[in-house]
């Protein structure tokens, strides 16, 4: 019986043994260095909390994202202009559309800033040029703090913009072109945008547009390049 018992015991001891060898641990780690690394690694994941929302008004797009400071310290934030949050906006098949602080001028001084325990900050953008269709959008800090990036998918329904593609007929006057579509040519008016863009385009180009619709009256907002910005 005592043998039995015994025998009994080893294999428990040998099964917990086992268990204890089947977790992820690094053999080459010591424990101490493993101690150290896991509240590294969990302190990365809870310095910020971000979120992003996103609606329509009256056809413009507006994004509003948030970063709220989750570490249970203060924490110092340089920015390297005076632009604290972008966007990258991509189309379905992950092209970029467009940049936020590619359209903006922002300020070349370095910016310190403080922020609180559970302090936010709050930022909003506003996109009134997105033709109807599916998008993703990436929001971010422009301190270089990975963990405040975050990603959308963003569906366009209401829309005054369309996109169109032609050939460039002609201009017709300083504010005006003509373009074929679908072998119908069309007169459209020209934003500022447009009529510096106009001055680079050859008659008979392929062209592609943004434009929106008044009655019968059409503008173009802008031509777009060949990556569609």
């Amino acid at each position: 019986m005592a043998t039995k018992k015994m025998f009994y015991m080893m294999s428990s001891f040998l099964l917990i043994g086992l268990l204890a060898g089947c977790g992820g641990s690094n053999p080459n780690v010591s424990p101490q260095e493993a101690s150290a690394e896991t509240p590294q690694k969990e302190e990365l994941a809870t310095i910020f909390h971000t979120t992003i929302e996103t609606k329509e008004d009256n056809g413009v797009t507006v994004i509003t994202y948030k970063v709220k400071n989750t570490s249970g310290e203060i924490q110092e934030l340089t920015f390297s202009n005076g632009l604290q949050a972008d966007y990258i906006l991509y189309d379905e098949a992950g092209n970029k559309v467009k940049q936020f602080s590619d359209e903006v001028l922002s300020k070349q001084a370095i910016q310190e800033l403080k922020i609180e325990v559970d302090e936010e900050l709050q930022n909003e953008f506003r996109i009134n040029d997105l033709p109807n269709g599916r998008y993703v959008i990436e929001v971010f800090l422009t301190a270089n703090k990975e963990d405040t990036r975050v990603l959308m998918d963003i569906i366009i329904e209401n829309s005054q913009v369309s996109k169109g593609t032609g050939l460039l007929v002609g201009q017709m006057d300083p504010h005006t072109v003509e373009i074929s579509m679908d072998h119908t040519k069309s007169a459209f008016q020209l934003s500022d945008e447009a009529i510096q863009q106009v001055q680079s385009l050859h008659d008979g180009e392929a062209v592609t547009f943004i434009f929106t619709e008044n009655g019968q009256q059409k503008t173009i907002e802008k031509f777009l390049d060949e990556e569609g910005k």
